[in-house]
């Protein structure tokens, strides 16, 4: 029997290998995209990780963060988010802050994904009013030619994103989880869409 589910268990981790491989980004695309952000000067664009809503036992670890009924990250959102900042950090991406909604299912994203970087919540970032879109875009814009080389995250939610200039593709409602959008401040709009989801490792599993 328990041969049997050792087998089981690495069909299923060689299944999800096979799975993530096909999903993975164009690499040319993907490289281009790294080495834009390795000279600084953009803005780092993104929903906050898996938060499904309805969850029993909810949680918010950043200090002062608002956790809505239910709607923390979950186990995935959390490996989520971390993985995402070891990307960043592999890949030697700058960040010179975070700023992300005051939820905390945005705001953990933004601390594990920032790789140690500030992380600050500005109402901005849970606000779709025309003028406090502008003066935040403005200052961002402002911050980064104050910082040359350095890049600024965003964490959002879907709703807010678009405001920042993500987009959807054919059959997404909303703006998904665990895609980051590489934005240019003078425009705000995008110079690339990469999924690092499909760059996240599969977790290991100890079987004893």
């Amino acid at each position: 029997m328990l041969r049997f589910l050792c087998a089981a268990i690495c069909a299923a981790f060689l299944s999800a290998c096979a799975t993530a491989n096909m999903q993975r980004p164009n690499e040319a695309a993907s490289s281009v995209a790294f080495e834009a952000l390795k000279r600084g000067g953009y803005v780092i664009l993104m929903r906050h990780a898996n938060s499904p809503g309805g969850q029993t036992g909810a949680v918010g670890l950043s200090e002062g963060c608002r956790l809505a009924p239910g709607r923390g990250l979950d186990a995935d959102g959390f490996y989520q988010a971390r993985s995402f900042g070891a990307i960043l950090a592999e890949e030697g991406v700058p960040i010179l802050k975070a700023y992300t909604s005051p939820m905390c299912r945005a705001w953990d994203t933004a601390a594990l994904t920032a790789g140690g970087a500030p992380v600050e919540a500005h109402p901005a970032q849970a606000s779709t009013d025309a003028s406090a879109i502008a003066a935040f875009k403005d200052r961002i814009a402002r911050e980064l030619s104050q910082h040359p080389g350095q890049n600024i995250i965003l964490s959002n939610h879907s709703n807010i994103a678009p405001l920042y200039g993500a987009t959807t593709r054919k059959g997404e409602k909303e703006v998904p989880s665990g895609v980051i959008y590489i934005i240019h401040p003078r425009d705000w709009a995008p110079i690339a869409r990469l999924d690092l989801v499909a760059r996240m490792p599969v977790p290991s599993l100890a079987v004893e």
